[in-house]
C-alpha cells in the first residue's frame, strides 16, 4: 500500500510539472481537500481546452479517492464535492479556452504541486 501511495504521489507530481518553478508553497490544514478542488479546476480547464474526451484529471481524482477514501463516507463525499466545486468554478469562470485558461492551468498546477508535496511529506517523512 505504501509503495502504491509513493507511486501515486510521484505520478501526481509529474502531472503537475507543467507549472513554472519557484512559486511560494502553500500550507493547508486540509491539503487533500484542497488538492481535490484544484484537480476539479484543472479537469474543467482541460475539458474546455483539450476536449470533452479528456479524463486525465478525473482519472487522477479516482486514484486519489482510492488512496484517501476508498470506502463510502463523509470524507469521500467531501473530496468529491471539492472536485465538483472546482470544476464548476472554472466552468463558470472560463466558458472557452484562451490565454487566461493556460495561465490559470499553470497557476493551479503549481498550487497542486505544493499540496502534493505537503501530502508526500506528511506520509513519507
Amino acid at each position: 500500500m505504501r509503495a502504491r501511495l509513493i507511486l501515486f504521489l510521484t505520478g501526481l507530481s509529474v502531472l503537475l510539472v507543467s507549472a513554472p518553478a519557484g512559486a511560494v508553497q502553500e500550507r493547508d490544514a486540509y491539503p487533500v481537500e484542497s488538492l481535490a478542488r484544484i484537480m476539479g479546476e484543472l479537469h474543467a480547464i482541460a475539458f474546455i481546452c483539450d476536449g470533452r474526451q479528456t479524463q486525465v484529471w478525473r482519472n487522477a481524482m479516482v486514484e486519489l479517492l482510492d488512496h484517501e477514501a476508498p470506502a463510502a463516507g463523509p470524507f469521500r463525499s467531501r473530496l468529491i464535492d471539492r472536485f465538483n466545486e472546482g470544476f464548476q468554478h472554472q466552468e463558470r469562470l472560463r466558458p472557452r479556452c484562451g490565454a487566461e485558461s493556460e495561465m490559470a492551468r499553470e497557476q493551479l498546477a503549481e498550487r497542486g504541486r505544493a499540496f502534493s508535496e505537503q501530502l508526500r511529506r506528511t506520509y513519507l517523512d
